[in-house]
């Protein structure tokens, strides 16, 4: 007897991440060097579309019918290839659902951080990177509904969060992002590079996690990327905190002091 399926696609291209999941969320990132060596611009198109379907952009079953810039988004998803994955009808395990509303939260105290600087510092990096957050929490929030999950940032209040951990990392590098915009992009540095530590460690079962899971380390890849980028134009060093210097250093392109 066959078993009962849904299935979330998800699509990959070089230099963009795409999701596209039964809440009907796509979303794309692109990370370019600005002219003159001013660090990193973070240039995302995101787009709701009707539900995933067999039609829709060219043909790409799966990905339904985008509204908005097609042109911009279409340069954004150039040489996009789908794939299909399926998540059953099962329970997700208890590690499963834990990791995803841990890395719900996780998600969301970046994109909580990055508008508070983006207020406070006028930084277009905050701005681009905090929508950037919010489609990440879309597709994380979509896999928790396609298994029947309860979203810990349903009815959340910004920079309010169930994890203790959490609520201490926000509360921390609010009050050093607060002092300039250099510390608030260093903060910003910091909570990237704990995203792509904590997104390698989660042990999940689902290939459909573990897959989203894959497309925000490359994301939070290129944020990285964005803000040490910003602080070396600044003229200012970078130190990395949670990985490793050399691998920061690789991911960037900026020499560790």
């Amino acid at each position: 007897m066959s078993v009962p399926t849904r299935t979330v696609a998800l699509a990959v291209a070089a230099g963009a991440a795409l999701v596209a999941v039964p809440a009907t969320v796509a979303w794309a990132v692109t990370a370019d060097d600005e002219p003159g060596g001013t660090g990193a611009e973070i240039r995302q198109e995101y787009r709701r579309g009707d539900a995933p379907g067999m039609g829709g952009m060219g043909g790409m079953g799966g990905m339904g019918r985008l509204r908005g810039d097609e042109s911009a988004f279409g340069r954004a998803a150039d040489g996009m290839c789908l794939e299909d994955w399926v998540v059953d009808d099962a329970p997700a395990s208890a590690a499963d659902a834990a990791s995803l509303a841990r890395m719900a939260e996780e998600e969301r105290l970046a994109r909580d951080l990055y508008v508070e600087f983006a207020d406070a510092w006028d930084l277009r990096a905050f701005t681009m990177i905090s929508r950037a957050e919010q489609h990440h929490l879309d597709a994380v929030g979509a896999l928790l509904g396609a298994y029947g999950l309860e979203d810990p940032n349903d009815g959340a209040v910004a920079g309010v969060y169930e994890d203790t951990e959490l609520q201490a990392l926000y509360d921390e590098l609010l009050a050093q992002g607060s002092e300039s915009a250099s510390a608030a992009l260093g903060a910003a540095a910091l909570v990237e590079e704990t995203d792509i530590a904590d997104l390698r460690a989660q042990d999940v079962s689902s290939v459909a996690v573990a897959t989203v899971y894959d497309r925000l380390e490359a994301a939070s890849e290129r944020h990285l990327r964005a803000f040490v980028r910003a602080l070396d134009a600044r003229g200012e060093d970078y130190e990395a905190a949670v990985l490793d210097a050399a691998e920061v250093e690789d991911i960037t392109g900026v020499p560790a002091p």
